[in-house]
């Protein structure tokens, strides 16, 4: 009794991700639009450190 269960619940999955693959071709390749393209990261011309956010470098020079 068991082992049918366990044999329908899996063949149930299987309904499922053959359905959401039609639904989405290529399967769940979802892209954002944030994580697009997202370029690359701000850097000090000075120091070379990171800029985190819109102000300006915390070494002053750039």
């Amino acid at each position: 009794m068991l082992v049918k269960i366990v044999t329908f619940f899996l063949i149930g999955i299987a309904v499922l991700a053959m359905f959401g693959r039609l639904r989405w071709p290529g399967g769940a390749r979802r892209i954002d639009k944030k994580s697009e393209n997202p370029g690359k990261p701000r850097r000090c011309k000075a120091c070379g450190n990171y800029i985190i956010g819109k102000g300006p470098c915390p070494c002053g020079k750039g």
